[in-house]
């Protein structure tokens, strides 16, 4: 049986137009002068919903308190764009089993369909295999979320199951679809 994986530091990864870096206090302020995407925030899940009172902004506190945030066993990167922060990426790491699940969110909106996604996925993916020596890289996406789903499946992961009305949503329940793609299957960016 193998070793459990052992976490290096977060690395800086460099895309062609993305840098994926450690979060910074100055990342609050580009967070909170972005409007509430409900697109992106439904992405994540359905519960921050209750508590919604129709804001357009989020408050600089409650986006230090969320952003900020880290996870044990993980790793959460900070999207760069042309020196703003435009979102977040992250691995949660299970050692023990050699697998990580995936996140990513762009809270720009008018930087979605850009193909930056799917650079910083491969990114991430590219590291995921390589230097972290991960077996398999899985996540779970809301299955209205067209535009996500079509840059995993382009990044080379593959849908292996359905939660079907796993969250209640204002328009009603809501199917997430779960992906995967292994080492022995992911193609590293040339």
């Amino acid at each position: 049986m193998p070793d459990r994986l052992v976490l290096p530091p977060l690395p800086v990864l460099r895309g062609e137009s993305v840098l994926l870096r450690g979060r910074c206090e100055s990342d609050i302020e580009d967070r909170v002068r972005e409007p509430i995407d409900p697109e992106e925030e439904d992405a994540y899940g359905s519960s921050w919903r209750r508590d919604w009172d129709g804001r357009r902004y989020h408050s600089r506190d409650e986006v230090a308190a969320r952003f900020l945030a880290t996870g044990p066993e993980g790793y959460t990167w900070a999207v760069e764009y042309e020196g703003h922060c435009i979102g977040s990426a992250g691995l949660r790491v299970n050692r023990d089993q050699h697998r990580a699940a995936f996140s990513i969110g762009l809270f720009v909106a008018g930087l979605r369909g850009r193909g930056l996604g799917r650079q910083v996925t491969r990114l991430i993916l590219d590291w995921a295999f390589g230097d972290l020596g991960a077996h398999r890289v899985e996540l779970e996406v809301l299955a209205a979320n067209h535009r996500a789903i079509r840059c995993y499946l382009a990044c080379g992961f593959r849908q292996e199951g359905v939660r079907r009305e796993a969250e209640l949503y204002p328009d009603g329940w809501q199917d997430f679809i779960e992906m995967a793609v292994l080492a022995s299957e992911y193609a590293p960016t040339p």
